[in-house]
Parts: C-alpha cells; structure tokens; sequence
C-alpha cells in the first residue's frame, strides 16, 4: 500500500508578473508559459513522467511565434532530461498545451526548469523559463497471481494478477501451461498500484490435473514475471491464506518492531485476521502491538499490520502467528521472521539501528515453536561490566591493607 506523509509532487511558478512567466523585455513578445502539470504526481524511479506545459501568446501580442524547442534540465545545470523540437506556431490569442516526458534513474526531489524558446516574426529568439518540483520514489516491484473457479463453471478459472507493489504494471500478459504446453494466453489491462485484473481461461479441454499460470509485465523499466500451479480438476476456488508480505524489522533498545501487509492470496474473503508474537524462550510479545487485529482481508487484497515483541540475543526469528477465518473455518499458521538481516543493539546504551527489510517469502509452518535461549547479550554485556568494577574496588582494598 502506498502510503506517504507529504504530498510528492509540488508545481511553483516563478511569478516575474501577475500573468505568469513574462519576457525579459519590453520588446519580447508577450508569452505565457503556464498550468504545467505532472503525470503521475507521485512517480518512481524508471516510470514514465509526462510534463504537459501550456504556452499561450497573449492577445496583446503584435507577433506569430514559433516553438523551436522545449526542453526539461535540472535547475542551474546542463542535465537534460527530454527535449523536442519544432513543436508549432502560435498566434496572438492562441495557445498549444505541449507534452514532454521524462524518466528518472535515481530517487528523491528533482528540481527541474521547464525551459521554452521561441522565434518571433523578425526572427528574434526569446526564452522562458518556469520551475517544477517532482518527488520521485523507490519503485517496489510485487505481485501475485491467484485463482478461482467461476461459480457454476467448474471448467472455466478466474486469474488475477495483483499489484502489491508502488509502480504501475504495464504490458500484462498471462498464459496457461499443461504438460510444459502453453494452450491460451490473455492480455490484461495494466495494474495499478493497490489493484487487480482478472481475466478468464476454459480449462475443459485439459486432460492434465494441473495448470501452470504465468503474468508477464513490464515495471519500473524492467520485464518481470510471476507464477501459480493450480488443481483445475479438484479445487472449485482457492481458499483464502493470508500470508505476511513486504515485511520490514527495526531495532528499537533490545526489542524489534515488525510492520509489514497481511496479504490474501487466496480466491475468498478472509474474516477476523489476528496477528500475534508467538511467546518462545527467546522471543516475548510485548505493548503496544504484541498482537495485532486485522480485521477482514477481502480476495487478493492485504492491510498493514503493527507487533512489537522483545527479543534475547541469541533469538534468529520472531514466530509471528496468524489466526483467520475462511469459509467458515477458523485456520491458524506461523510464519517465522528473519532476524539475521536486522543489526543486533548491544549494551544498554546502543542505539537503535536502521530497519532492515525481511523476505516475504519467509517460511510458514503449522506450528509455533520457538528456539530455546540462554542470557540475553544487553544483559550479560551490563554483568560483565558491573562485576569487573566490583573486582577492581576489591583490590584496590586489599593492596591498601
């Protein structure tokens, strides 16, 4: 889900007159370059952005002018981002609303001239200039296919491709394999951010138990793909599983604080989602969020969830517990978060170190089992040094004697 404190995206104008961005001169035609608008307002890195400038000649012109060029540049330097040419001629009175697209490699706020030259009548080139501020953000990448069987139609499948990720999914293609033999393929819309499309396939005709689907899609400037095996002859729907997705584990002292989706990957509605810290010998839920009450997680849909647990030092996962009911039975899994990527606080005074994303691939289990633990490292590291200063003021005691 895309969340986000700040608006991205703001446009200012440079206001050298009340009208807008005006020449220099007295004898510069009077030109208006304005209502500049960007598409998205909240781009990523390798997305497509479209800058749409209008440029207007003012009715008290005396002069048709021609675009040569407009052209998109940081602010006070010579990096181009795009540029065209000869885009047309514009009258007094008239305007010409021009679109100019750009990509950025790189995340953060671009500062960036929209700049406009033109020619008038005698010849003369003029420029103008009108600054526009994009927040680009790291594009995350995910998604998932699930399958359902259409109601009353057993032998047609629903497959939807959802987009769990922060950029757009464009080019979707989604096929259907039995036996290593791809017998249909469908063209899906593009996937926005937060959303899905479903497209149907006749699986009457397969003699296989089993069909591999597979979504092919262009995103963030790069081809990607993902797939799912499905039993067509024996499952009507795929129940609803919640699972945990782009889970994220920050430090805080000697706990962690674990925030992530409980995505549905299944075909059915999931009710009373709860997730919880599983209490082992080295792991220990704890306030605020020692557990966590999603709610209801509709089909191919997911919700952010909060759990803040105390750790020992020698704890490698936090088993996280997930209680859900699905078609009207009440299922419960554990999935264990990896600790070893996070950097691990020592001693009472160390500071908490930066989040570290875990894989929301980790593996999920039945049951909720914990690794047994010894001292925690805080702890044994404040003991050491508690009894090495004891120690010191006993023999400076004794050698004083």
């Amino acid at each position: 889900m895309r969340r986000s404190l700040l608006p991205r995206l703001a446009v200012a104008l440079l206001v050298l007159s009340s009208t807008g961005v005006v020449a220099v001169t007295a004898d510069d035609p009077a030109i208006q370059l304005s209502s500049v608008t960007v598409t998205p307002d909240d781009p990523t890195t390798g997305e497509q952005v479209t800058i749409d400038a209008t440029i207007s000649n003012l009715e008290n012109s005396d002069t048709i002018v021609d675009v040569t060029s407009l052209y998109v540049r940081s602010i006070g330097t010579t990096e181009e981002f795009a540029r065209i040419e000869d885009v047309g001629s514009i009258s007094p009175g008239g305007s010409l609303s021009v679109p100019i697209s750009a990509t950025f490699e790189t995340a953060g706020q671009k500062q960036l001239d929209v700049n406009l030259v033109v020619q008038d009548t005698n010849g003369d080139y003029h420029s103008y200039t009108y600054p526009v501020y994009v927040e680009v953000s790291e594009s995350v990448v995910r998604a998932d296919l699930s399958a359902t069987a259409t109601e009353n139609e057993s032998e047609t499948v629903e497959v939807a491709l959802t987009n769990f990720g922060n950029t757009n999914l464009t080019d979707v293609e989604i096929t259907a394999a039995a036996g290593g033999d791809v017998f249909d393929r469908n063209f899906a819309r593009d996937v926005s951010p937060e959303s899905s499309q479903v497209t149907s396939f006749d699986t009457s005709d397969v003699v296989s138990d089993t069909v591999e689907f597979t979504a092919t899609y262009d995103a963030a400037g790069a081809s990607h793909s993902t797939s799912l095996v499905t039993d067509v002859n024996e499952e009507t729907q795929v129940p609803g599983e919640i699972r945990l997705t782009a889970v994220e584990v920050s430090r805080t002292g000697s706990g962690v604080m674990i925030e992530g989706d409980a995505a549905n990957l299944g075909g059915t509605d999931a009710n009373s989602v709860l997730v919880q810290v599983n209490e082992t010998a080295d792991v220990h839920p704890v306030s605020p969020s020692g557990e966590y009450f999603v709610g209801g997680v509709e089909a191919s849909e997911f919700a952010t969830f909060e759990l803040t647990a105390q750790t020992e030092s020698n704890a490698s996962v936090v088993p996280v517990t997930l209680t859900y009911i699905v078609d009207n039975e009440r299922v419960t899994t554990t999935q264990q978060v990896d600790l070893t990527d996070t950097a691990m606080a020592v001693g009472p005074n160390a500071a908490p170190s930066d989040s570290a994303a875990t894989s929301s691939g980790a593996a999920t289990s039945h049951s909720g089992a914990g690794e047994q633990g010894g001292l925690s490292l805080p702890l044994l590291a404040g003991g050491v040094v508690l009894i090495t200063i004891l120690l010191a003021g006993v023999a400076y005691r004794w050698r004083s004697q």
